[in-house]
């Protein structure tokens, strides 16, 4: 299904693109070398020739692990197993990097609880766990360099967050999200939002499955966009363009709103959802709290 939005007239949109630096870099290099090659086979040749290749003056083996990671992510994603997420709007990510995770334990409970569970080999700690896992690929209006994440939750609570974003990637966990949070330096502060991104982008469609459709928008400026048969579409909630128009009405004093599991035994029908709190006036009138069904996208 290909979803067509309004469009000012005259504007254009295009989207950006997921792992661009491996699709339009190292693959189509390596595709006018060898022609005859599948895709599984240059990934094995690259794989191969990124580990095996003298180090740069600027290189290190912690960043060699990670471009191996993202190339992982990208074999993913050549073989249309990647999901991939299309805003609709821009505010909606500026939406999901300022929300709060004040709710971090049991959103990584609900994930964990609900996802695919796997077993992987996991090099850290020299032998197999168990885990689950959620890839995905963003699509932000506008702009030429999308992101790709993957979030790996282990049965020991640890959760562990991989992202690629033009020619940057990294890798962070939720403890070394806390200590970023209370730093104020450009790295720390994007290096949360990026975090508060791919976690609050799971919530998100968990909570409201109803802005959720398959599919492409309508693209004036294609990228690749819809290289996967794997495609969503994110519209805005009504509960969230009520918290924007909240913001812009100058009211002087609200509590922003979060993701949450409902996990006290005071929820008798509602225990174990996700479901967002919206912001509210302090010492005001309480806006509403918004609960969909689970929907099994990530799984």
């Amino acid at each position: 299904m290909i979803i067509q939005h309004k469009m000012d007239k005259g504007k254009k949109i295009g989207y950006s693109s997921p792992l661009r630096f491996y699709w339009d870099e190292l693959y189509k290099n390596q595709k006018k070398l060898t022609p005859e090659f599948s895709d599984d086979i240059i990934f094995s040749l690259l794989r191969y020739n990124i580990l095996h290749s003298p180090l740069l003056p600027d290189e290190s083996f912690e960043k060699r692990d990670l471009l191996i990671t993202g190339l992982e992510l990208w074999l993913q994603d050549s073989k249309a197993d990647l999901l991939h997420i299309f805003f609709l709007e821009k505010y909606l990510q500026e939406f999901l990097e300022n929300t709060n995770l004040s709710d971090i334990d049991g959103i990584r409970k609900y994930l964990y609880d609900n996802g695919e569970k796997k077993q992987i080999t996991y090099t850290k700690i020299k032998g197999d766990t168990n885990c689950v896992y959620y890839s995905f690929g963003l699509h932000i209006p506008n702009e030429r360099n999308g992101y790709a994440f993957a979030l790996t939750l282990f049965e020991n609570n640890t959760l562990e967050l991989y992202f690629s974003h033009g020619k940057s990637n990294g890798v962070m966990s939720d403890i070394f999200y806390k200590d970023l949070n209370n730093k104020q330096d450009l790295q720390s502060v994007t290096l949360s939002k990026m975090f508060r991104l791919a976690i609050n982008t799971i919530a998100y469609m968990k909570c409201f499955p109803e802005c959720v459709v398959d599919g492409v928008p309508k693209i004036s400026f294609p990228r690749g966009e819809d290289r996967s048969d794997n495609n969503v579409v994110f519209k805005m909630s009504d509960k969230i363009n009520d918290e924007r128009n909240y913001q812009i009405s100058k009211i002087p004093h609200f509590r922003k709103g979060y993701f949450r599991l409902l996990n006290s035994d005071y929820y008798t029908h509602k225990k174990g959802q996700l479901i967002y709190i919206s912001e509210t006036m302090v010492k005001g009138e309480a806006k509403t709290v918004s609960k969909s069904d689970n929907i099994e996208k990530f799984e």
